[in-house]
């Protein structure tokens, strides 16, 4: 059920991303946890998953990073008001249990970090950073959300910035040569997931954050199967072990 919400303000990032915030009206029915998201309306245009970026429960405040990339998303930049929030929504994940975490980023993946590594510093869990983007431009200063992050490692496919490459080839650099995480969360493009999976799905826990078409986000309509798995993101995800999800990444462009 799509709760009502207050836009309080948006913010640009950098050139394609923003920062979004949103006063609950109503409380949520349960607390969420890290990697777990949203479904937002916005009035008269669609309704957008969007992974939820920071939480206050005590202040009743959502906040979401997002890319603009097509007419919803636009929309969502320019809205003024108020806003529909559905969820939690989907699994999350508890970083208690683990000590070292190593956390990759492709794009707008970076958007569950913030809520991520505040939720592990409150565990004493260490929290490391992997964030590639396509252009400098697009970059920004992440450790304003994420303020708990230990290192953050910064690539760029136009080598303006950072390591010039992607982010699953520095990650791969990185993981080659140190074992000190013992548990690897990534989120981004279906590609990168894949990646991840072929050369660093064993020896270690990896979880990766799977996107797909999300309409109703309550598991009704099926437009989120993973097919051929019989698993629906929005109820059972978005965070998967590799093996659960490999056929599906493996079946992506």
């Amino acid at each position: 059920m799509l709760k009502p919400a207050r836009k309080l303000l948006t913010a640009a990032l950098s050139s394609k991303y923003y920062y979004a915030e949103f006063e609950l009206l109503e409380p949520l029915a349960r607390e969420p946890l890290p990697l777990q998201f949203f479904n937002v309306w916005v009035p008269g245009v669609d309704e957008l998953p969007m992974s939820i970026s920071q939480y206050n429960g005590a202040k009743g405040v959502v906040s979401i990073i997002f890319k603009v990339v097509g007419k919803g998303t636009k929309a969502l930049s320019e809205h003024r008001g108020f806003v529909g929030l559905k969820g939690p929504l989907g699994n999350g994940l508890d970083p208690c249990s683990y000590s070292k975490l190593l956390f990759i980023a492709g794009g707008v993946g970076i958007a569950p970090l913030p809520f991520l590594s505040e939720y592990a510093s409150l565990c004493g869990v260490t929290v490391d950073v992997v964030w590639g983007v396509r252009s400098g431009s697009m970059l920004f200063d992440i450790r304003r959300f994420a303020k708990h992050v230990r290192e953050v490692n910064y690539a760029t496919e136009d080598c303006s910035a950072g390591f010039c490459g992607t982010a699953s080839s520095l990650a791969a650099k990185l993981l080659s040569k140190s074992g000190e995480w013992d548990v690897v969360v990534a989120a981004g493009p279906l590609a990168m997931l894949r990646d991840l999976c072929v050369f660093a799905g064993t020896g270690r826990d990896l979880y990766v954050s799977v996107d797909a078409i999300v309409k109703c986000g309550l598991g009704a309509c099926g437009s989120c199967t993973l097919k051929p798995h019989p698993k629906l993101l929005c109820v059972d995800g978005p965070v998967f072990k590799c093996n659960e999800v490999i056929e599906y990444l493996n079946r992506q462009p």
